[in-house]
């Protein structure tokens, strides 16, 4: 009788075989029968340890962003002596140079633009979509930090929840990527910083 492995280390073969997966066709399907395959496993193994296919894609890309270090220090988001919109324009900068790094992202972009119709509601696990739940969750992270050191003891009424705030930000953020990568996006650069600056001060800002 073959010797179960432990559960750490078939998370651990599980993720593995996910992230080589994604490193051989950044768009695959991670599918459960695929990825059981690929980290040669019964489906009920992988599903003890990811229920869902939703539950395997994010922790695959958590644990893809934490080695490629998508997810900043927030170091400089503690440092009190700068102003809070500051240092969330820092934040949101380092976003949108991890977004153009690397060949991919005009490559990323074309097929995007390519694409006859948008995703199915199946598609809910894809690991782009699982991504960018895992960068809302962060940018909701630092817009509620950030308020509550400013409000202090008070209760103040901000024009948005974090959540939509971070939704917000993030689009903004797409919408810097798209401007970087199309063709004649020199003499739009020279906006970057003002942009993130009035997105930045608008998820701060208190209900007036």
């Amino acid at each position: 009788m073959t010797p179960r492995t432990p559960a750490p280390e078939l998370r651990e073969r599980i993720l593995a075989a996910a992230a080589a997966m994604l490193a051989e066709n950044p768009t695959a399907r991670l599918s459960v029968r695929a990825v059981a395959q690929r980290a040669d496993i019964s489906t009920g193994s992988l599903r003890h340890v990811f229920p869902t296919q939703r539950e395997l894609i994010d922790a695959v890309v958590a644990a893809i962003a934490a080695l490629e270090g998508a997810q900043q220090p927030d170091e400089a988001l503690s440092d009190t002596s700068r102003p809070a919109v500051d240092r969330l324009i820092e934040q949101l900068r380092g976003v949108l140079a991890t977004s153009l790094s690397g060949d991919g992202a005009r490559e990323q972009l074309r097929a995007a633009l390519a694409s006859p119709e948008p995703s199915s509601a199946d598609d809910d696990s894809a690991p782009t979509l699982a991504l960018e739940r895992l960068a809302l969750h962060q940018i909701a992270g630092w817009i509620t930090a950030l308020r509550h050191e400013t409000a202090g003891d008070e209760t103040p009424d901000f024009a948005c929840t974090p959540e939509e705030g971070a939704r917000f930000l993030s689009t903004v953020v797409s919408g810097l990527v798209t401007d970087h990568l199309i063709p004649g996006s020199l003499s739009r650069m020279a906006f970057t910083d003002s942009t993130l600056r009035i997105a930045a001060t608008a998820v701060l800002a208190r209900r007036a």
